[in-house]
């Protein structure tokens, strides 16, 4: 293929489809421009010149499909998130080496209508009339129930037959293993999910603005309006979903209250609709269970910090990376679950309850209580990924009841408060069309396949490691220019160069009926 495409190059340059495609895959993943030049000498790419009008032709379509989504009467949603980049400084001193690039990269998700009356979804009049009912929120509003323990009971249940299932050793020789792992995965409970239906996401490109501030979230939502060619009364005229983590959405609502004596509707925020994004609530669990169970691996061989030790891992603790530290929580849930099974058949009932390490604690078991409160911990934890990968709510909202007291417990007020926010919005400030909305809005899915979706700001956390990981700059002056040039809609670009690469697909035809991937 390669002979060909060469041969093809130097009968015809125009014939650069494939070298095209190649040439950004390269530039994308670090490919130095010596190496560019190299391979486009030999027909196997274009020159870096090409790719980059290409990577400036990419930002302007993807910018101009997020515009036709904003302007169009389909339900959408505002997600964001800030950037921060060092770089170094050409002359450096001792007390001042580095200079710091604040931005905002942002994108549109649209959010399936199918079953949701749109008007009422975006009915602005609707909301404002809801605003104060939290008033009569009690305690009991944020508190698990019967049914929520019910519930929880089968899919810990479920959860430990499915990892015996995947990990024990030996079970790829289990006669009928496929059969059996059909009916372990029917053995998880369900609440609401969303059908398998692939998310249409469009990059809506970065912003020169550190949304790390109330002042910062208002010129985001400034420039927002400012691109996407609404007037300020077309913008404001109708609810609109703005997602983010928590600082976003407590910034956002900080400043709809120290602007709610202003003159429009577009200056006092109203129209926006905060929601903490799910990823972010999951990377907070990780740290939770590391303050909550790490331990001394000398004097508690049951805590995560011996079993770190045996694994020889090597990060901060203190900070956790998220991939890291899930690694850590379920490698030693696993070795738990594989080496109680050896012992007991009643897992669920006899080694993952409150019950049964108090009961522990009171023989002075201290070891025990330890290892059966993290496996209660890190099967919530679980059950939280297992129904983000379903797109289920439902399942969402039970283990926030749980995790708005589990934070509290572990000092993570914000996320704690957070939870409650949730919990109660959910029962007195939505509606039941907008409450299908901004459950919806939580969940991203790149194919049409079930248990394949994940939170909306974890997409934007992929566009935002291409912005920062795929583009080493090295001057400020460059920095900007990409910036208001170039934005994570090559994400996008890089993602689909990859799998093409991987399995072979026709890049072309796919750009072709998918422009906005």
């Amino acid at each position: 293929l390669l002979s060909i495409m060469m041969l093809a190059f130097v009968r015809n340059q125009r014939t650069n489809v494939l070298p095209l495609i190649l040439g950004l895959f390269f530039k994308t993943n670090g490919t130095s421009s010596r190496v560019i030049k190299m391979l486009s000498n030999v027909g196997l790419s274009v020159s870096g010149t090409t790719i980059e009008r290409l990577k400036k032709r990419i930002n302007v379509d993807a910018i101009a499909f997020a515009v036709k989504l904003l302007t169009s009467d389909q339900l959408s949603a505002l997600i964001f998130d800030n950037i921060n980049i060092y770089l170094r400084k050409f002359q450096q001193r001792l007390t001042n080496q580095n200079s710091m690039i604040h931005a905002t990269n942002s994108a549109i998700i649209a959010i399936d209508s199918d079953g949701i009356d749109v008007n009422a979804a975006q009915d602005l009049e609707a909301k404002k009339a809801l605003r104060g009912k939290r008033a009569q929120a009690t305690a009991l509003d944020i508190l698990p129930t019967a049914d929520d323990d019910a519930h929880m009971m089968k899919a810990f249940t479920a959860m430990i037959a499915l990892l015996l299932a995947r990990y024990c050793p030996g079970n790829e020789k289990w006669k009928d293993r496929t059969k059996m792992m059909e009916q372990v995965k029917a053995m998880m409970p369900k609440d609401r999910p969303l059908p398998p239906k692939k998310t249409d996401a469009r990059p809506f490109g970065v912003f020169d603005v550190n949304e790390g501030s109330k002042k910062g979230i208002v010129e985001v939502f400034e420039e927002m309006q400012k691109r996407s060619t609404l007037s300020e009364e077309e913008w404001s005229g109708k609810v609109r979903i703005s997602l983010g983590d928590w600082l976003t959405s407590n910034n956002t609502r900080a400043a709809q209250r120290d602007r709610i004596d202003d003159v429009t509707p577009m200056d006092r925020l109203e129209y926006l609709d905060e929601l903490s994004t799910l990823w972010h609530y999951a990377l907070q669990n990780t740290h939770l269970l590391m303050r909550a169970h790490f331990g001394h691996e000398v004097r508690d061989p049951t805590s995560l910090a011996a079993h770190k030790a045996l694994l020889r891992r090597k990060w901060d603790v203190k900070k956790p990376n998220y991939a890291a530290a899930k690694a850590l929580i379920r490698h030693s849930l696993i070795a738990r679950i594989l080496h109680i099974v050896i012992l007991a058949t009643e897992i669920q009932d006899e080694f993952t309850t409150t019950t049964v390490a108090r009961k522990a604690k009171e023989s002075k078991d201290d070891w025990l209580a330890h290892s059966v409160l993290f496996m209660r911990d890190a099967l919530f934890f679980c059950e939280f990924e297992h129904a983000v990968s379903y797109a289920d709510a439902g399942r969402v909202i039970r283990v926030m009841k749980y995790w708005c007291l589990a934070f509290r417990g572990a000092g993570q007020h914000n996320y704690a408060r957070e939870c409650a926010e949730v919990l109660v919005k959910w029962k007195y400030e939505t509606t039941e069309a907008s409450r299908a909305a901004l459950e919806r809005a939580w969940f991203y899915s790149r194919w049409d396949e079930e248990g394949r979706a994940i939170a909306t700001d974890l997409y934007l956390e992929q566009l935002n490691f291409w912005v920062k990981v795929g583009y080493p700059l090295k001057a400020l002056t460059y920095y900007l220019i990409f910036l208001h040039s170039v934005s994570s809609s090559l994400l996008e670009t890089a993602s689909l160069s990859s799998i093409l690469w991987r399995k072979g697909r026709h890049a072309l035809k796919h750009s072709e009926t998918s422009p906005t991937w």
